[in-house]
């Protein structure tokens, strides 16, 4: 169920309900300057509109209710707002902000999204994530999770850092793209283990300028999905150890299941 504050949003973000002011007709030269305005398929039903994904679908989607503040997972409780994984073994990140539960037909948007070149997709999830995402404090800055360059020449374009692009134009933030890097390439992480996620990603992320870093009172980690938490843990260590005060992880997605799984 959406409450009114989500209806307003999403009214925002598609556009409805605003006010159209008369205006006098454009000359010609001015309509010959003027951007055009083709129509896409919504991704999910392909209907046409203006838009990647239609009104329809987007109310269709899997849409974070409560969660836990600290990991970001879903759950209901009348009296906590941390669940009691988070509360016997905390991240080191403080808050997790995910838009949707990793469920149909978000799993084949990010999916398409991540691996199929659908920027379209990317800017419309960044630009509902900055509206409705709701975190206590805006951070400083946003820390999108690098990509290795050997995987970066051969996706083209990384998403976690698509996604920042959005926020960071919504929000009025800065994007740090150079700072932090990959130290190797990172082996697949679908079907490994907690443990050997642990593995995986230690030592995988290193700065390029630490002494910078002592500055930052507040980082934002964004990605497109949240899974065991191990990636996006190993980097806020690093952001900690060089001296970034608070940490937190935007993400669009987060998978239902705890940290240590």
């Amino acid at each position: 169920m959406f409450s009114i504050k989500h209806i307003k949003l999403l009214r925002e973000v598609l556009g409805y309900g605003t006010e159209v002011k008369p205006q006098q007709s454009p000359s010609f030269a001015q309509r010959a300057c003027q951007p055009l305005r083709l129509q896409q398929s919504c991704f999910l039903c392909h209907r046409l509109g203006k838009q990647a994904i239609c009104r329809d679908c987007l109310l269709e989607l899997p849409w974070k209710t409560e969660s836990c503040e600290r990991c970001g997972v879903s759950f209901v409780s009348p009296h906590q707002r941390v669940c009691y994984e988070c509360r016997t073994w905390p991240p080191a990140f403080r808050h997790t902000y995910a838009l949707f539960d990793y469920a149909y037909p978000i799993t084949n948007l990010l999916h398409s999204a991540k691996y199929g070149g659908q920027l379209a997709v990317l800017n419309l999830l960044a630009e509902l994530m900055a509206c409705h995402l709701n975190p206590k404090q805006l951070p400083e800055l946003f820390v999108p999770v690098p990509m290795h360059a050997q995987d970066l020449r051969h996706r083209g374009y990384n998403q976690a850092l698509e996604l920042a692009r959005g926020l960071a134009r919504r929000l009025q933030r800065p994007v740090d793209i150079t700072g932090v890097f990959c130290t190797r390439h990172k082996q697949t992480q679908a079907r490994l283990s907690f443990v050997e996620r642990q593995e995986n990603v230690r030592g995988l992320f290193a700065l390029q300028h630490p002494a910078r870093w002592k500055a930052v009172e507040h980082a934002a980690i964004v990605d497109d999905v949240v899974t065991t938490g191990s990636t996006v843990g190993e980097l806020t260590q690093v952001l900690l150890a060089a001296g970034v005060k608070q940490v937190d992880v935007w993400c669009c997605a987060r998978r239902q299941g705890l940290l240590r799984e």
